[in-house]
């Protein structure tokens, strides 16, 4: 399969594949919900945490290295599917329903303020 639309190949120095990036799966996340993970390999480690971790470098490596291109084919994808849904049917039936997983999540941060981390009025809750 080669790259398209909603789907990128991620690739190490060796160009060997590692994993893939399909946009049409991405889903709204609120901020307050992201978690630094420690990758510094540890001499406990067991063998497969070690190669785990570096798998997980090496794709944060070429996701920082690729940032650009990954941020406007996410926001290209997110275009075709929310402005021109009749033009691309065949993608839009593969992608996720983005306006309803983000009126998911407004909903979810109106109702538990305690998600993003940020007192609210009674008057705005349901």
């Amino acid at each position: 399969m080669r790259n398209g639309r909603d789907f990128t190949k991620v690739f190490d120095q060796k160009r060997k594949l590692i994993a893939v990036l399909n946009f049409n799966n991405m889903i709204p996340v609120d901020k307050s919900v992201i978690r630094a993970v420690d990758l510094g390999i540890k001499p406990s480690d067991a063998a497969d945490a070690k190669a785990y971790k570096i798998l997980m470098q090496n794709q944060i490596e070429w996701c920082n290295a690729h940032a650009g291109e990954i941020v406007r084919k996410a926001h290209k994808l997110y275009y075709i599917v929310m402005e021109k849904p009749g033009k691309f049917r065949g993608l839009v039936k593969r992608c996720c329903d983005f306006k309803r997983l983000e009126s998911a999540l407004a909903h979810a941060n109106r109702d538990c303020p305690w998600w993003t981390g940020v007192a609210m009025p009674r008057s705005t809750r349901k």
